[in-house]
């Protein structure tokens, strides 16, 4: 189960499509915005990229509190 999105049982195409919108849309930014602000766990990433930390920290530190290897996740998603 991928432990950034455990409410649904495929995971991975959940987080694939979410992938792929972001990329094919002309403002990936906004796009996370409202995606992020429809799910109270996305709250602390909202925050901490409004007082300008580097999103790539904020993935990479959530990937170590999990115990997941970013680069493993992210071929993971990316196929």
């Amino acid at each position: 189960m991928n432990p950034f999105y455990k409410a649904t049982s495929t995971p991975s195409n959940y987080m694939r499509d979410v992938y792929n919108a972001m990329r094919q849309s002309n403002n990936p930014m906004q796009m996370f915005m409202r995606l992020a602000g429809n799910n109270p766990q996305m709250q602390p990433i909202i925050n901490a990229m409004q007082r300008g930390i580097n999103p790539q920290q904020i993935f990479n530190d959530m990937c170590q509190q999990r115990g997941v290897n970013p680069e493993a996740f992210i071929k993971n998603i990316t196929g």
